[in-house]
């Protein structure tokens, strides 16, 4: 069963881009679904999906748990706790909203044989200390989303996936603006041409770097 949990509070900032992106490169991590490494393919709902896809989807399914968790959570408690601006809880529902569509739509096309098990999500205290901490956190966890979808643009063969990996990285991008101009001194802005793609294994192997993932 996947669990998420709250680790000891630590008053820690935030983490980075660059840290993320960093993680990212030391290496992969293979995800196995509840039938093993690149399970069956029953169940998937897109046209000329392969089995490598599986693999892409599957971290997805974990990013957008996390995401769930972490939006949940903003929703239920931190948006009291850190005495965020009460205009912005309706914007904080529809994000929620958005995370769990995305969810839903990744596991409607892994289907109940491939829905990777066994993971563990954590959100570490140090990264939601504070007002500031968690906005940090929250923009380079979105920009990192960015990444891993424009990354499984190139790595998804269905180009039904291909498609909604854009749409759904498109929409991750406005996440990471409203989170990004809480913060001082930002722009809000990602690169032009979006930010360096990334391969669903280095995303994967980021997150558990990184404390998030086991």
């Amino acid at each position: 069963m996947t669990e998420v949990q709250a680790a000891p509070t630590e008053s820690k900032p935030g983490i980075s881009r660059g840290q993320f992106i960093r993680n990212a490169a030391k290496g992969s991590v293979v995800l196995v679904g509840a039938g093993g490494v690149m399970a069956s393919m029953d169940g998937v709902a897109f046209a000329k999906t392969t089995k490598s896809d599986i693999t892409v989807l599957q971290t997805g399914y974990i990013a957008e748990t996390l995401a769930v968790a972490i939006y949940s959570a903003i929703v239920k408690t931190y948006f009291s706790s850190l005495k965020l601006d009460p205009g912005n809880l309706s914007y904080f529902k529809a994000a929620l909203k958005d995370e769990q569509e995305h969810l839903a739509a990744w596991k409607a096309a892994l289907g109940p044989k491939n829905i990777p098990t066994g993971f563990k999500l954590t959100v570490p205290a140090k990264y939601v200390a504070s007002k500031n901490a968690l906005a940090s956190t929250a923009s380079t966890l979105e920009s990192a989303f960015v990444s891993t979808y424009l990354g499984a643009i190139d790595e998804f063969n269905s180009a039904e996936l291909k498609t909604t990996a854009g749409g759904v990285a498109a929409n991750e991008a406005t996440h990471y603006s409203f989170f990004n101009a809480i913060l001082p001194g930002s722009t809000a802005v990602l690169p032009a041409f979006g930010p360096k793609p990334i391969t669903a294994a280095d995303a994967a192997s980021a997150l558990t770097s990184l404390g998030f993932l086991s």
